[in-house]
């Protein structure tokens, strides 16, 4: 798919509507658990982080309540809202920006996390170089990205869009050293025991300018 036509595909995409109609299959209200587990074990430390399609901000809120400096991303301005409400209530400081990721990303500046759960299985298929000259743009050298990513693995009914292990590798180490590939799951209130999914954490190599 050309650039146009993916960017054409994205803005027909009306994401604040899926939040209207109800719960999306996405939002469970509780910040996900492999993200937990990744800051549990001490892999991220706290710093500048963006979350790419924050939805209502549970996973900002606890990198957040976590010591994280966060800015959270969203098209949908119901979510945002949501967002900023669900901050408040927790008392912790969290910039959330309603506004096309792609164009916030022109201007926002280096981060030293990119949280990604769901944008880039999302994107990879309609606009992928747009995605990777966003990343690189939002990065610097040393620069984390921690992506949570439908897995191939399991077919399964209603979960998120599904991506073969060598497609991540091909793909995401363009830009990014590997730092862990491994299975996690994503929580959805559509199914209890969630989807399969992967966890990959990266590092922009020093090298990469």
């Amino acid at each position: 798919m050309s650039q146009s036509a993916g960017q054409k595909a994205l803005e027909l995409i009306d994401w604040d509507a899926i939040y209207r109609d109800g719960r999306p299959p996405w939002e469970t209200g509780e910040a996900a658990g492999e993200l937990i587990r990744v800051l549990d074990e001490g892999l991220i430390k706290p710093c500048s982080t963006i979350e790419l399609g924050c939805g209502t901000g549970a996973d900002a809120v606890h990198l957040a309540k976590r010591g994280f400096e966060v800015t959270g991303v969203d098209s949908s301005p119901l979510a945002v809202e949501q967002a900023r409400h669900r901050a408040r209530r927790a008392g912790v400081p969290v910039c959330f920006v309603l506004d096309d990721v792609f164009d916030f990303g022109q201007t926002a500046g280096q981060f030293d996390l990119i949280y990604d759960a769901g944008f880039y299985h999302s994107i990879r298929g309609l606009d992928l170089s747009r995605f990777f000259d966003m990343l690189w743009r939002i990065t610097r050298p040393g620069s984390l990205y921690l992506a949570l990513i439908g897995s191939s693995e399991e077919q399964a009914e209603g979960g998120p869009p599904q991506v073969a292990e060598h497609e991540i590798r091909f793909e995401l180490t363009r830009l990014f050293d590997i730092v862990h590939l491994r299975p996690g799951r994503f929580e959805s209130p559509n199914r209890p025991e969630g989807f399969l999914g992967w966890s990959c954490l990266m590092k922009r190599p020093a090298g990469l300018t």
